[in-house]
């Protein structure tokens, strides 16, 4: 079959944003330009069967992203309920060996997702490949939020552990991924290929008033510390106090607020002459940003650290000359036609900005010999390249073992992200074991502590055993966080007795389950959480939340002697937890 393309997290993030990511542009422009290489899939919500999703429905929603209107509107949520119905009503996949899954998107923020895939790659032996933006939660953790940088760290471990090929946007991403996977795996080499983002945006421009009717500059991307927007407008302001007012162009911010963003916003309120010069657009749609490419002077693009720099690009497309930051990413992007300057170098910026607006005979000849030379790629094209990566037939055979989420020991470590990361420390299993074992739409994000689960679907857990542990019975021992007034729920094995239990109050407990050892070696565990408890701010309704968990034997008393140090333990019964035990099992004597 063609290459299945999951598109789990496009249809879960259009439920709630209508306004299309960087990511977001690649990921459809490129799986729209490959009918016939890439089959559209995703996991359907409540079964988690991966079903085939109709191109025309896609198309649909990808028209609708470029007309006016919030993720809330009802036109447009409808459109999105018809999009989930159009999945439920979709055909089965049937992956055999040879069979290739290919994540474009971010689905990381998906709770229960990796584990869908591990489960899956392990059932039916197809491999899987995911693209690799960026690591920049690891590159440059001072320009991202914490919760961000642990998460980022959890799902970096997870990829190493999954992937059967890496698809970089750019030789430096590819360079920073080599690098990073040897240092958690360094027994493992993960190919990678390069696929550049050298493809044009097009899409028709919007009416003319929505372009300022005086010269303007433009920068596009998030307003945040890591794309440098503070030093812009420091540069902006120089200019303004060196040469004037009048001599200066307008400068057209375009991007949402992210991580300290109000330094940018800060500095834009306290200046006088920078609220008269700049303008900053939060939201605009891809039509009216392509009007405000083709009317500008030039652009620019001041970051610290990309993945690749979809802005210069695009200002290549529209034939605009762009000035950027002199780093090793944006010269893969920007080539021989843009303007580099010093990184973190506000007056060398000022210098190069004014360069171009004082003389615009030169400014002119730089925009022929681009437009003149520039060639860029179509999508179709792209597409081509990304299936080629991907030959049928079985994927390599990793260098060693990866399946780190079985039970080498008596101690399962389920809960929580791994701390800020020094991630040459960090084991790939403990950081993330709750990713790939927790299934199903019943689980709330990963917190520091754990996970909730939730009243939204089916929660379940995953848990493949080390066949050499093979016994008659075991018994699964949760700690587990009650929420605000308690709950009452069930559990069982798959397809076994549900056991019920009540959590009174909040606080921690440990809870019990029991089962026959697995055909497979593999132990799914199914909860029931009820109506949940709900909890503000965000409304959740929790049904209880893990923090860990241990798989133990049992054993008959007259067994004999008690277990070695390479043998598993022998269950014992249930005590309450000690402070130290409520965050890490150890081996009990």
């Amino acid at each position: 079959m063609p290459i299945a393309a999951d598109i789990t997290d496009l249809l879960a993030g259009f439920r709630h944003s209508r306004s299309p990511s960087g990511v977001t542009r690649v990921q459809t422009r490129l799986l729209a330009a490959g009918e016939g290489l890439f089959d559209l899939v995703a996991a359907a919500p409540g079964d988690g069967v991966w079903r085939r999703f109709p191109r025309l429905m896609l198309e649909r929603l990808l028209a609708a992203t470029l007309r006016p209107g919030g993720p809330k509107e009802p036109d447009w949520q409808a459109l999105v309920d018809d999009a989930e119905a159009a999945l439920a009503a979709g055909e089965a996949c049937e992956f055999t060996a040879g069979d290739w899954l290919l994540g474009a998107g971010t689905a990381w923020w998906l709770p229960g997702h990796a584990a869908r895939i591990m489960a899956l790659k392990q059932r039916t032996g197809l491999g899987y490949a995911s693209f690799v933006y960026d690591l920049l939660p690891l590159l440059v953790p001072e320009h991202c939020e914490e919760l961000l940088v642990r998460s980022f760290a959890q799902h970096f471990a997870t990829l190493c552990l999954l992937a059967d090929h890496a698809v970089c946007i750019s030789e430096s991403v590819r360079v920073d991924f080599q690098l990073w996977q040897k240092r958690l795996l360094p027994e493992l080499a993960i190919p990678a290929s390069v696929l550049r983002l050298d493809a044009r945006f097009d899409v028709a421009a919007q009416q003319a008033g929505l372009v300022p009717a005086e010269r303007f500059v433009l920068a596009v991307g998030t307003v945040e510390s890591r794309k440098n927007q503070l030093g812009l407008l420091r540069a902006w302001l120089q200019l303004i106090r060196h040469h004037g007012e009048a001599a200066v162009p307008r400068l057209v911010v375009v991007g949402v607020h992210g991580f300290l963003a109000d330094q940018v916003l800060q500095l834009h309120r306290a200046a006088p002459q920078l609220r008269r010069k700049v303008e900053l657009r939060p939201l605009v749609p891809d039509g009216e940003l392509q009007g405000l490419y083709a009317g500008c002077l030039f652009t620019i693009f001041n970051s610290h650290a990309e993945g690749w720099g979809l802005p210069v690009t695009e200002s290549l497309g529209q034939g605009k000359v762009p000035v950027v930051a002199d780093i090793a990413v944006l010269r893969e992007s920007g080539g021989a036609h843009a303007v580099y300057v010093e990184p973190e170098n506000v007056p060398a910026l000022a210098a190069a900005a004014w360069s171009l607006i004082s003389q615009p005979q030169a400014l002119a000849a730089r925009e022929a010999a681009l437009r003149a030379t520039v060639r860029l790629r179509s999508w179709r094209e792209l597409a081509e390249e990304c299936a080629a990566f991907l030959a049928p037939g079985p994927p390599p055979a990793p260098a060693l073992p990866r399946d780190r989420a079985r039970l080498a020991e008596d101690m399962l470590v389920y809960g929580g992200l791994p701390p800020m990361p020094d991630l040459p420390q960090l084991h790939p299993a403990a950081a993330s074991s709750g990713a790939l074992q927790r299934l199903g739409q019943g689980w709330s994000h990963q917190e520091e502590w754990g996970s909730w689960a939730v009243a939204d679907g089916p929660a379940l857990l995953r848990l493949p055993l080390d066949p050499g542990w093979r016994c008659p019975e075991l018994s699964v021992l949760l700690v587990v966080m009650a929420p605000p007034g308690g709950h009452a729920g069930r559990a069982r094995p798959q397809g076994g007795a549900w056991c019920d239990w009540v959590l009174s109050g909040s606080g921690i407990g440990e809870l019990r389950v029991d089962a026959p050892w697995p055909v497979d070696d593999v132990l799914v565990l199914e909860f029931e959480v009820g109506a949940g408890v709900i909890v503000p701010p965000d409304e959740r309704r929790l049904g209880f939340g893990i923090m860990s968990l241990r798989v133990v034997r049992q054993l008959p008393a007259e067994a004999g002697s008690p277990p070695g140090a390479d043998a598993p333990p022998v269950w014992q019964p249930p005590r309450q937890p000690s402070i130290s035990d409520r965050l890490r099992f150890t081996r009990e004597d």
